[in-house]
């Protein structure tokens, strides 16, 4: 038995967690951010980016609720760092990497959850629109992916990742930021029509196992591995995903809101979004916690933007 306080939470309490609140609850501004929701959430979908995964992807991405229902709840605080049974390379890291990690309530995923959905319909990018300085408006867009896959010494579950689309005051777009590894708030600048585009939506490359965005496989350096094919009308014949979040059979953009007015409840947990970090060890630091307690969260924003 654990030594830790662990519980299950049962998978229509973490569904309710997850759900957005009825329409007839909902102010025009419900979360008080000075952007009538409307307005947001057609924004939101209007400007979603397509996501190209790359070939033999290992990690398919997930909605919030597809990884709740199959994680447990562990609260803090919580026990030393354990190497995890079923990693030698974990344990090699364990007599290396000693040191105690920050306490805090996490998830552990159940066996296999690591891998991400295979059904596209549970792939749901969750977005965030808040005011620019100069009256326009900012759209970011958080991706879930259960785990990031990177050459095991980068390795942690709960891999969040976003595109951030900036509009101007009459709300034409000028370009985005595209978050990757560490250079994620919000991440390198690509002006809109240096950026491939499907209609409004532009398109991003994600990493092989990383998950980091990329405008081209020109964009990123040698170790990461992106599909060939950047044109997702063709992508697909090189073995790539494509994941179009607005479009049907996928699953929606869903506006998060603000972390002080949540329109989602899980935003508000600054929880960790999983339990396994570089090596396979466990970990309470390497697991990020989600969007709105990331650096990158309400980047390049007017002040006071996002409540």
């Amino acid at each position: 038995m654990p030594s830790h306080p662990t519980r299950r939470l049962p998978a229509a309490l973490l569904l309710a967690m997850l759900a957005v609140l009825p329409a007839a609850a909902r102010a025009v501004d419900l979360d008080r951010d000075g952007l009538d929701d409307a307005l947001e959430d057609a924004l939101l979908a209007r400007f979603a980016p397509v996501v190209v995964l790359a070939p033999d992807e290992p990690v398919r991405p997930a909605s919030a609720p597809w990884v709740l229902a199959r994680a447990a709840l562990e609260t803090a605080p919580g026990p030393p760092p354990r190497v995890l049974q079923a990693s030698a390379l974990g344990a090699l890291a364990a007599l290396v990497i000693p040191g105690t990690e920050e306490p805090g309530a996490r998830l552990r995923l159940a066996a296999g959850a690591q891998a991400g959905s295979p059904d596209a319909s549970d792939w749901t990018a969750y977005g965030h629109a808040y005011r620019a300085p100069d009256g326009g408006v900012l759209l970011q867009y958080w991706f879930l992916y259960p785990f990031n896959a990177a050459f095991w010494a980068f390795d942690h579950d709960g891999d969040w990742e976003h595109v951030t689309v900036r509009l101007d005051p009459a709300g034409r777009p000028l370009g985005a930021w595209l978050a990757r590894h560490a250079d994620a708030q919000p991440g390198p600048w690509f002006q809109w029509g240096a950026l491939r585009r499907e209609g409004d939506h532009p398109v991003v490359l994600s990493a092989h196992g990383t998950h980091a965005s990329y405008a081209s496989p020109d964009d990123a350096p040698p170790w990461e591995r992106l599909c060939p094919e950047a044109e997702p009308a063709r992508a697909t014949t090189a073995g790539c995903a494509v994941w179009r979040p607005a479009a049907p059979g996928f699953g929606g953009v869903v506006n998060v809101g603000e972390r002080a007015a949540p329109r989602v409840a899980f935003l508000a947990w600054p929880g960790r979004w999983g339990a396994t970090g570089a090596f396979g060890r466990d970990s309470r630091g390497a697991p990020p916690p989600g969007p709105a307690f990331q650096r990158g969260w309400c980047s390049e924003g007017t002040p006071g933007a996002c409540p």
